[in-house]
């Protein structure tokens, strides 16, 4: 078990370094998106002066403390000839984050998985996270969540997961999420 940690550790530092030597960067837009997710969040520790949040380093991907606690924001890289990242997955799980949801996910364009579960986030689920077209996998699991699960979740045509549960969420489930041909996790 030892020996496979230290391989996949030996590669991860190498894609890191590789993607740090061809330069390959998050653009300033997915930047100041993620900065504004980090804010509504309540998610304190992200350090967008020191590091790109693509290199894997600075905080931005975090190896696991426990079998709880997961902090992971990645992306590829391999866009306009491996110059250009996108963020793919924020992963950020038992943070005890305690804001919102934010609206702004459809900022991402490449974005296919959320990941905000067992945190403190409070409010409702943003109808514009609809609009964030790549989502395969939302999980929002025990949080503190209120209000209907919105319609607009049905706009996510390749949807495969939507986990919901340990919040405080009312109303009737949407019909239109039936229409979800993918959905494999409800």
């Amino acid at each position: 078990m030892l020996f496979h940690r230290l391989v996949f550790a030996s590669i991860f530092i190498a894609s890191c370094l590789t993607r740090l030597a061809d330069g390959a960067t998050l653009e300033g837009d997915e930047v100041e998106a993620l900065r504004s997710i980090g804010e509504t969040l309540g998610k304190t520790d992200w350090k967008f002066d020191d590091t790109d949040p693509c290199s894997g380093v600075g905080g931005w991907i975090d190896e696991p403390l426990s079998g709880d606690i997961v902090n992971n924001v990645t992306c590829d890289c391999t866009f306009n000839n491996n110059n250009t990242c996108h963020i793919t997955h924020i992963l950020l799980q038992a943070q005890n984050l305690s804001g919102t949801l934010p609206t702004d996910l459809a900022s991402l364009p490449f974005l296919q998985e959320i990941d905000l579960s067992r945190n403190y986030l409070s409010g409702n689920i943003p109808t514009q996270w609809g609009s964030a077209s790549r989502l395969v996998r939302i999980a929002l699991l025990g949080n503190r969540l209120t209000g209907a699960i919105p319609a607009a979740l049905a706009n996510l045509s390749s949807l495969t997961s939507l986990v919901l549960e340990a919040n405080r969420l009312s109303g009737n489930l949407p019909q239109a999420l039936g229409n979800l041909s993918k959905l494999e996790i409800l």
